[in-house]
């Protein structure tokens, strides 16, 4: 295993004392990241899988650490992980947090769980592209690396989602007649 020099603001943080040690310097940064995992898979899995697959990001990212060349990108790192693990799911028809304000007009479905019936029916990578987006807030060049995609594909998939969306939201209130 590669020998890490620690990040000092994260061992402070921790207060993990032996920086070399790799497990203990995967551990303190895996630490600090886990909430905003957790919420970025409630997101993609539902809170009830948001635990496994935050559990399996763990297991897999301690036994993957010494591949990471970037200390400075264990964060973006580490959330791919997660996120390839919540692909890998494919399980549908989990509850979706309110979590997409502005993706459909303000009259939009009359209730959330019709704009969460949407949303659930989307393909996983659209569904993941939108989530991280307006759910998480990430910028469109994050989402690209995120997902190993261009950033101008983010860009089209954010719009031809959001075209989808409001074209199934106008259907299902019946004004697209």
């Amino acid at each position: 295993m590669l020998e890490r020099a620690g990040t000092p603001d994260v061992i402070e943080a921790t207060g993990v004392t032996d920086a070399t040690d790799g497990r203990a310097e995967f551990d303190a940064r895996f630490a600090l990241a886990r909430h905003r995992l957790l919420r970025i898979t409630a997101s993609l899995v539902g809170a009830v899988d948001a635990e496994d697959v935050v559990q399996d990001t763990y297991l897999l990212g301690r036994r993957r650490f010494d591949q990471l060349r970037d200390d400075s990108a264990f964060e973006p790192w580490v959330t791919r992980i997660a996120v390839n693990l919540c692909f890998g799911r494919h399980r549908r028809g989990k509850r979706l947090r309110e979590l997409l304000p502005g993706l459909l007009p303000r009259r939009a479905p009359s209730s959330d769980v019709g704009l969460r019936e949407l949303v659930e029916a989307l393909p996983p990578r659209d569904r993941t592209v939108l989530v991280l987006h307006y759910g998480h807030g990430y910028r469109l060049e994050e989402i690209a690396s995120l997902l190993d995609l261009t950033h101008t594909n983010v860009r089209t998939i954010i719009a031809r989602t959001r075209r989808r969306l409001y074209a199934a939201w106008r259907h299902a209130e019946g004004m697209d007649r």
